[in-house]
């Protein structure tokens, strides 16, 4: 027989609390069981379509016990789930996806379009976070699933929220920019540095201005930081709860949002960033560095003198003195009019290259927007 120790706490009087193992027998539980799935040919024309995966609830023999979650793991056939991806974690027992979002998924696994392939798909239910000695595994569901070429058309995403510039105006809600990593769409995830906590503490997400849906929120899991999204299809679905940022501090936040693997983080952004270089007026004396002036969350501009020649360059950085964090380029060949920064978090991380000067000396219009991570120079 198969046992499982689990700490609960019972409550003995209005003051004291004292832990009790108990022996949880999972010979006596019940797997989840997924529902059958057909084969699938994905085509473009349907992608706001919809693909429902559903299983049954796990049943653990013992009364009290924390919410089960479950974890929608999918692998190539023949993997073992060695390699396999997380399409959600959720105390539900269904996940909704359009078309256009699975096939993105299935493109990120490195699919061939055109091409069957058979799938696996398997639900794990837990208990505690802890171990993996109170999991239940279901049947192993497989299907055969064509994907397509996706065109890349990228349709943005929206901040609202008491806790945002917007508020619930969600004809007013804040555009989100696509994240990329070597030039390419990290499917489904964007991101935006916004200022939070000044009149509220709740976002949420929408796909379209004026609409309630689709929408993103969360399940009540998740901390001010990050946590997992619970995706709204259409209006007839239950509201998610909001993202609660109850424990954040007023201030810029860089604000991402992964609805592929149905994610979200907030962290701190800068408030602050200076110019710096060879070609800059300050050299690259870090403590001497020009202050920019910060024009929107996460926008910052300055007007300044840059010096032309081979070996005149410039960064950025965020703190007087220190040489990370900071901001320069990954491209071997960068062009000094716009482009794309690279950002340095710590020390340890690599040194981004330099960004050169203008070919001819003179005063320029340098803007920085850290929400995508780009710059701009502009004569004057």
């Amino acid at each position: 027989m198969v046992f499982a120790l689990i700490a609960i706490a019972f409550a003995w009087s209005a003051c004291e609390k004292e832990d009790e193992k108990v022996i949880l027998d999972m010979d006596e539980a019940v797997s989840p069981v997924l529902a059958t799935l057909p084969d699938m040919v994905l085509l473009q024309d349907d992608a706001e379509n919809v693909i429902t995966f559903e299983w049954s609830q796990a049943q653990y023999p013992l009364d009290n016990l924390p919410e089960v979650r479950y974890s929608l793991q999918l692998d190539k056939e023949g993997n073992n789930f060695t390699e396999r991806v997380q399409l959600v974690e959720t105390s539900a027992t269904s996940f909704t996806r359009t078309v256009a979002q699975f096939n993105q998924r299935l493109t990120a696994m490195e699919l061939e379009p055109g091409v069957p392939t058979v799938m696996e798909l398997r639900v794990v239910a837990s208990i505690t976070a802890a171990t993996d000695t109170d999991n239940l595994i279901s049947n192993v569901m497989r299907f055969q699933v064509t994907i397509y070429e996706d065109v890349v058309i990228i349709d943005p995403i929206y901040m609202l929220g008491s806790g945002t510039a917007a508020g619930w105006d969600n004809t007013q809600a804040l555009e989100m920019y696509p994240v990329f990593e070597n030039g390419s769409h990290v499917p489904g995830t964007f991101t935006l540095i916004a200022n939070l906590r000044q009149d509220g503490d709740m976002v949420k997400f929408i796909s379209v201005l004026g609409q309630w849906a689709p929408q993103w929120g969360t399940d009540g899991t998740g901390t001010s930081e990050q946590g997992p999204l619970v995706y709204r299809p259409t209006e007839d679905d239950p509201d998610p709860d909001p993202i609660l940022i109850t424990d954040l501090e007023p201030g810029d936040y860089r604000v991402t949002a992964d609805t592929t693997e149905l994610t979200y983080s907030i962290v701190k952004a800068t408030e602050e960033l200076y110019l710096l270089g060879s070609g800059t007026e300050a050299g690259w004396d870090n403590t001497a560095a020009l202050a920019m002036t910060k024009d929107a969350p996460g926008k910052f501009s300055i007007v300044t003198t840059l010096t032309a020649g081979d070996d005149m360059q410039f960064k950025f950085i965020e703190v007087l003195g220190q040489w990370a964090p900071q901001y320069g380029t990954w491209d071997e060949d960068p062009n000094w009019e716009e482009g794309s920064l690279a950002f340095r978090p710590t020390e340890a991380e690599p040194d981004p290259e330099s960004i050169p000067t203008p070919p001819n000396t003179g005063t320029y219009l340098i803007e920085v927007n850290l929400s995508n991570l780009t710059y701009r120079l502009t004569a004057q």
